[in-house]
């Protein structure tokens, strides 16, 4: 009852919008994580891979481990880390780790010096996320440290903007400023750091100077602009859409609540219709009047609360509505479109939620591979 797709070719698309922004000279990695947004690990690396992608990146080893075991063997960079545990496996399959703890270098290199083989790593480096990294006041005196083990090798400097999206950049160029000035310490020391990276997608368009050795796209891969409220100045094509059909269409008379808490009353005589989605599917409770279908082209309000299975949308306006016909919860019909922003909008959520949900809690249909 639910079809969920995944568009490979707005994919590849968008891939080719973001390399023409940065330039030929910048690597890509291309942002992976969470089961790619919740658009499929394998097949969307897959399409990646087969544009020349430089590298992958993931969160966890499982998907790392997916990647390898799928024939992948473009460099896959494991962007949260390690534990000591995780190693062995690590070294096995050839994954880079981005490294902020003594303990998983010595665990890695005592791994690569048993399987004879070398292990590259990036260091992460918290310039004002105060997330995960070390403090650039630390930075110099781990590199100094890891001179000690030649089975490494150091490929990079990593951090990560907090507020790239927005319009004003003084937070993200004092980042920037401490992330640029790292890297010429840790060069003027003898590190090359070739690959250091520290722009997501919303430096990719707006900060060329952050661009350095590789970049690391994520949102924009699957269609979704950084900052909703910018036009970016790339043409992207959303990569997942969801339909699903009206299960049952029900005349109301005025007076009569609907769903859960009886949170929406008709006022007057109302067409209903019963479509066979909830937050089982990811579909948001939150959604709940306040968020809108497409139907026949035409916009239908959400009444009354998302149930587990079932939501209830408006139709009195829409006079040729049918059972069976299509509905669609995010995607195109008839020259409108409900996007992923406007889900998020409608929540007080973004994008990434609403793709992360949708994709991993439903069975999704490649196009275009």
């Amino acid at each position: 009852m639910i079809d969920l797709s995944i568009d490979l070719a707005a994919l590849r698309h968008n891939y080719r919008q973001i390399r023409q922004c940065c330039g030929p000279g910048v690597k890509m990695l291309a942002v992976v994580k969470a089961d790619a947004y919740g658009h499929g690990l394998v097949p969307v690396s897959r399409a990646l891979v087969a544009e020349a992608v430089d590298y992958l990146g993931v969160a966890y080893l499982g998907e790392g481990l997916a990647l390898r075991q799928a024939g992948i063997t473009t460099p896959i960079l494991m962007l949260m880390g390690i534990l000591p545990q995780d190693a062995a496996s690590v070294v096995a399959h050839d994954l880079e780790v981005v490294v902020f703890r003594a303990d998983v270098v010595e665990a890695l290199v005592a791994q690569a010096r048993q399987q004879g083989k070398r292990i590259l790593v990036h260091l992460k480096v918290d310039t004002g996320m105060g997330r995960l990294g070390l403090p650039p006041e630390e930075v110099m005196d781990f590199l100094n440290w890891l001179r000690g083990f030649p089975e490494l090798s150091v490929m990079g400097l990593i951090s990560h903007f907090a507020v790239a999206d927005q319009a004003d950049k003084f937070y993200t160029l004092q980042q920037l400023a401490r992330f640029t000035a790292l890297l010429q310490e840790a060069r003027h020391a003898g590190w090359s750091v070739p690959l250091s990276h520290i722009s997501n997608s919303a430096a990719c368009l707006e900060l060329d100077a952050a661009h350095l050795g590789m970049v690391r796209p994520g949102i924009m891969l699957y269609g979704s602009p950084p900052a909703p409220d910018r036009p970016p100045p790339v043409t992207l094509k959303p990569v997942m859409a969801m339909q699903t059909q009206i299960l049952q269409l029900k005349r109301l008379p005025p007076g009569c609540s609907i769903s859960y808490g009886c949170t929406f009353t008709t006022s007057a005589e109302c067409l209903v219709a019963v479509l066979p989605v909830g937050y089982c599917n990811g579909y948001s409770r939150h959604l709940s009047n306040c968020g809108e279908v497409l139907i026949r082209g035409q916009r239908a309000p959400i009444r009354g609360r998302v149930c587990m299975n079932l939501t209830m949308v408006e139709v009195t306006h829409i006079a040729a509505a049918q059972e069976g016909d299509l509905v669609t919860l995010l995607g195109a019909d008839q020259g409108d479109r409900i996007t992923a922003d406007d889900l998020a909008a409608w929540t007080g959520t973004i994008s990434y939620e609403f793709y992360c949900l949708l994709g991993n809690s439903n069975p999704r249909r490649f196009l275009g591979e």
